[in-house]
């Protein structure tokens, strides 16, 4: 296996035990309520695909991207205010809220890790344009 087959072995692993932490923050504490951040996961990556980089900087464009990038750390900040607020709430127990943490730090970090590494083999990324 090659380098970049390894890096990106690592990186899917890294998202799968997020995924681990997101299910067991919920099985473990028989409460589902703090699946409820799926759809936070669902949202991120949604301006990325419609707003993402362009190879062209400036203009009434790059208006769209800035929209892109606001709305993709919305979702992103969701990820940890939905569990916050449940915890807060009284909806779940410090231990779910605890690895629904965790979960979002793991997923996160492979998702950056993964923009990083295609940023350095093909020139593209989510930032590539500034």
């Amino acid at each position: 296996m090659d380098s970049d087959g390894k890096v990106f072995s690592i990186i899917g692993g890294v998202f799968a035990l997020g995924v681990i932490f997101q299910f067991m923050g919920c099985w473990l504490w028989s409460n589902w309520w703090p699946l409820l951040t799926a759809f936070a996961y669902i949202l991120v990556p949604m301006p990325y695909l419609f707003f993402g980089g362009d190879s062209y900087g400036g203009g009434l464009d790059s208006g769209w991207v800035d929209a892109g990038k606001f709305l993709t750390g919305s979702s992103c900040v969701a990820t940890v205010a939905v569990p916050s607020i449940l915890y807060h709430a009284g909806k779940i127990t410090l231990g779910a809220l605890w690895m629904e943490i965790i979960a979002v730090f793991l997923m996160g970090s492979a998702l950056i890790a993964y923009d990083v590494t295609q940023e350095e083999r093909s020139g593209g990324g989510f930032y590539s344009a500034f």
